[in-house]
């Protein structure tokens, strides 16, 4: 009697810790620097083989996609998810995304990486959204090692936005069962404000950070191809590469040059006020003004039926975490968003710091207790239901 009740809770509890298991060494892995240049030396290798990573070139038109595919081989189908990555050069070939990629293979998922030419070249280009659609349907289509029934997808930072607007394409959105953002935006306009002053504000939440100059370059890459004059672009493109060679004393005879809804994208660019920046975007090109719009995600959310799985590191120096509250607040069904905002973590990049006792208990342990669950919660995605631990929900 004994030993069959024993076997009974062995049945009913063991996916969950297995599930326990692997979502520890997950975390660990995920918050272990030191094998970012060996991706598949983690603590996952102790207990699951090693994934298969296959090249591939997807079809768009008459384009090319290139992706990657990790994967276990196994004779059953399995979950599957698409990552997108951020706006960084070395798109889907960066060694950080390498080594998530092969712990999400590890960890029970068919992973596709592809090549997203827009954010790869520092812009956020809405062709990526047609890419991320088109691989979307390429890896739906791999009925051998997917499960149609379990997939989704996943973006990193300014990824985040064109992932979302994918997910609720028409031609898909019914098969995206959940969608991951980690440092990702609900409204440019704010994410705008907060790169160029360092102010953020929602709710009770407000607060400032330093600017990254790297946000500055970001949103001028994206944005100084949609100003409709040509000489406008010419001079802001070389404007800028004075401002960051720090040589203002040759930047007002260009200024002199611009229309005035140039010379308003260059004054919202050095604006260090945060309630002028509505302003400023008023008087900026219209082309530029819809871009931003198209962009953001509050048109977008009403049509994704997927269940939203939202982390972001409170320090984040390019979007203001109050960016991920946002978002969980447009979605009207409660019972379909995992948000958890994580103290003392950078933007997409976490990594274990030193802390006083104090700090240790009351700051980074509750972080690391919701960054937990939360990755609990999206492995458990493989069982196409959410798994409640320890009674949190």
């Amino acid at each position: 009697m004994i030993g069959a009740f024993l076997l009974l809770l062995g049945l009913v509890f063991f996916s969950q810790i297995r599930l326990g298991v692997i979502s520890t060494l997950f975390l660990w892995d995920l918050l272990d620097e030191g094998t970012v240049d060996a991706p598949d030396r983690g603590t996952l290798g102790w207990v699951t083989p090693s994934p298969l990573v296959k090249r591939l070139q997807i079809s768009q038109g008459k384009e090319k996609i290139a992706a990657d595919l990790y994967y276990l081989q196994d004779k059953k189908r399995q979950a599957a998810i698409l990552l997108t990555h951020g706006v960084i050069e070395t798109g889907k070939d960066d060694p950080r995304l390498i080594r998530f990629a092969y712990s999400l293979a590890r960890s029970g998922f068919v992973v596709l990486v592809p090549e997203l030419r827009g954010m790869k070249s520092f812009r956020i280009l809405f062709s990526d959204v047609d890419d991320i659609v088109a691989s979307f349907r390429y890896l739906a289509s791999m009925e051998e090692i997917v499960d149609g029934a379990k997939m989704g997808l996943l973006g990193f930072s300014y990824g985040a936005g064109p992932t979302f607007v994918a997910a609720a394409d028409p031609s898909i959105r019914h098969q995206v069962k959940y969608l991951v953002s980690f440092g990702g935006y609900y409204d440019l306009v704010n994410v705008v404000r907060f790169i160029t002053t360092g102010y953020y504000d929602y709710r009770d939440e407000k607060g400032f950070l330093q600017p990254e100059p790297y946000g500055k370059w970001v949103f001028f890459m994206n944005n100084v191809d949609y100003v409709e004059s040509e000489n406008d672009r010419r001079i802001l493109k070389e404007i800028f590469e004075k401002e960051e060679k720090k040589k203002k004393e040759e930047v007002t005879p260009l200024l002199e040059s611009l229309t005035p809804s140039g010379r308003r994208l260059y004054e919202l660019l050095i604006n260090e006020d945060p309630y002028r920046v509505d302003d400023l975007i008023q008087g900026i090109d219209p082309r530029v003004q819809n871009y931003l719009k198209k962009l953001s995600l509050a048109s977008v959310i009403p049509s994704i039926q997927a269940y939203l799985l939202i982390g972001h590191g409170s320090t984040d120096p390019l979007i203001p975490y109050t960016e991920s509250l946002r978002l969980a607040d447009a979605v009207q069904d409660k019972s379909k968003v995992h948000i958890a905002i994580i103290r003392q973590f950078a933007h997409v990049d976490p990594a274990r710091k030193s802390f006083s006792a104090k700090e240790f208990l009351t700051v980074y342990l509750p972080s690391m207790m919701k960054f937990y669950y939360l990755i609990y919660d999206f492995l458990s995605q493989q069982w196409s239901c959410r798994v409640c631990l320890f009674g949190m929900d």
